[in-house]
């Protein structure tokens, strides 16, 4: 067997000091030289977990005949037992679907829900990130189980078996879950369920269930209710059997007049991440943008700028499902003004190429808080298909409970609400748009995109992982290989930064170039250094047919596969 004991790397990580351990997750040349960019001719995967999960993927469409949506949900599952500190069966997830054939897309919208019992002020004086009242209706196999019927062509049998034998025999466990054990070593001494989750027989009988309601209607319904009740939570067997993972048309836009983007809807932040780019592409971005310093550092304020403008629309933002026709309409119209040309060329016109300026200028409404966490998968098919996913379970460990008797970890996914009648430290109140509903979806940072060109050709398939830095990266990889001419790696090892408008500052991941830096700052830039850039981005390129690069951000010590 190839087990390892979780808790025996945690105890090593901790001997050496978690500074150590963190450094081992961040560093950065010797890391990225570790991964390397794959490059195939027909397909690619690429996952932020281990080798196993990526050669999945690549296995299902290369040996099996699947399809894309097979090798996804074949790849997502493994990748959810690697990190299971980041999304498992007891989250969720945003999936986006290109079909080259037909020359359009659909997304899965599989986000957890609040239970029937929720309500906007049922976290004032309580904790939103720990215990059975954290957790959200959980989405993740109704969504898979959606996605296979829709997109699937194998028996959903042969998606699971991969798993199922990594769960039987056992797999190494990967420095980012022992890192994420480490930094909860209080967590993990209260939760025995912890250690024991990846050689537990019963996750893998789980697994082994080969319909759908058994989990959501079946046997295990009783059992998941119980378990989050068990811990203070308010599920019920109704909300489980009330949960949907609808598929919907995506967002789109063009750019260029010749690039079309796919995203996730609402409540991902897939119009935000389209805004920014919108913005961008006024700007007629190209390798020319960047062929000396002082267009370079005009270049970075440009895209900093718009990150801003994005994050001020962001706080208006929510799942418009739950509630009333006259929300949906303002909700509609703000989407239409951030996807339409006009609007991207209004907001570019108020940016300013000799300063930045404060909050209030770039028009926050709102403020919304944003979280860490979760994993996302790119997959393209030797047909032209193509999947982007991200998937959850909010926090390290979602909301720490782990059920007794399923031995799931289920989400915190209810901490993503806003909560009425509090304010930020800038004064500046909570979002109305994500305020608790019953029924109601919270607003995530995820954007699963898919990148098409005027033939059709997938040109990228990109997504990330981290909290509020989800969308700026996902935006920096597609505006640095769309227009400023890297590779899918290149783009992928850049040093990062990020705005979300509040706090009022630019994150920049150390070893950014000081030239820069120094540069914004003299148009008034206020900087932080981070010692990692807070997310992962995986993606694959195609810059034309037959050449296919695909790259996992060394950052988490993924692996892309392909053929």
């Amino acid at each position: 067997m190839l087990i390892v004991s979780t808790f025996l790397i945690c105890s090593l990580i901790i001997a050496l000091g978690v500074v150590l351990g963190l450094k081992i997750y961040k560093d950065d040349n010797q890391n990225k030289n570790t991964i390397c960019e794959g490059h195939y001719r027909y397909a690619a995967v690429a996952s932020d977990a281990g080798p196993p999960c990526s050669t999945i993927g690549t296995d299902m469409m290369a040996r099996r005949g699947g399809s894309v949506v097979d090798a996804s949900i074949a790849t997502l599952l493994c990748q959810c037992i690697h990190n299971f500190h980041s999304c498992g069966i007891g989250g969720g997830f945003f999936m986006t679907v290109y079909e080259r054939s037909k020359r359009a897309a659909y997304t899965i919208l599989a986000r957890e829900m609040a239970p029937r019992e929720a309500n906007e002020t049922m976290y004032v004086g309580r904790s939103s990130t720990e215990g059975g009242l954290a957790v959200g209706i959980p989405g993740e196999i109704r969504g898979l189980w959606e996605a296979h019927q829709v997109g699937g062509k194998l028996p959903w049998k042969d998606l699971l078996q991969p798993t199922i034998k990594l769960l039987k025999e056992g797999y190494t466990v990967g420095i980012p879950v022992a890192i994420a054990m480490a930094a909860q070593t209080e967590v993990v001494k209260r939760q025995q369920g912890l250690k024991d989750l990846i050689t537990n027989p019963q996750t893998g009988k789980f697994y082994l269930m080969k319909a759908l309601m058994l989990f959501i209607m079946g046997t295990l319904t009783k059992d998941i209710v119980a378990d989050i009740r068990d811990a203070g939570g308010i599920i019920t067997e109704e909300d489980l059997a009330g949960y949907t993972a609808p598929t919907k048309d995506p967002l789109v836009i063009k750019l260029n007049k010749n690039e079309t983007i796919y995203s996730s809807i609402l409540p991902s932040s897939g119009v935000v991440y389209q805004f920014i780019l919108n913005i961008l592409d006024g700007y007629k971005l190209s390798t020319d943008s960047v062929s000396t310093k002082e267009k370079e550092i005009l270049t970075w304020h440009r895209i900093i700028e718009a990150f801003k403008f994005a994050y001020a629309k962001r706080t208006s933002l929510g799942d418009g499902d739950a509630e009333d026709d006259a929300f949906r309409r303002e909700l509609d119209e703000l989407v239409q003004n951030m996807t339409s040309e006009t609007y991207a060329e209004d907001i570019r016109s108020q940016i300013s190429d000799s300063q930045t300026f404060g909050t209030n200028y770039y028009g926050p409404t709102f403020y919304d808080d944003v979280t860490t966490g979760t994993a996302h998968l790119s997959v393209l098919a030797p047909n032209g298909d193509a999947v982007s996913v991200t998937s959850t379970i909010n926090l390290y460990f979602g909301s720490k409970v782990v059920g007794s008797r399923t031995g799931i970890i289920f989400n915190n996914e209810m901490d993503d609400f806003s909560t009425p009648n509090t304010v930020n430290s800038f004064g500046i109140p909570a979002s109305p748009a994500n305020f608790i509903k019953p029924g109601k979806r919270p607003l995530s940072s995820m954007c699963p995109s898919i990148v098409v060109n005027s033939d059709g050709m997938v040109n990228i398939v990109v997504g990330a992982s981290g909290g509020s830095k989800i969308t700026t990266s996902t935006a920096l990889v597609t505006a640095l290989t769309q227009w400023l001419g890297m590779g899918i790696k290149e783009a992928i090892d850049h040093r990062r930064l990020h705005h979300q408008l509040l706090p009022a500052h630019i994150d920049v991941e150390k070893g950014f170039p000081q030239y820069i830096l120094d540069g914004l700052i003299r148009l008034g830039h206020n900087i932080t250094l981070k010692d990692s850039a807070g997310c992962v981005v995986q993606g694959i390129l195609q810059q034309q047919e037959g050449v296919v690069t695909a790259n996992s951000d060394y950052r988490k010590h993924g692996h892309p596969d392909g053929y």
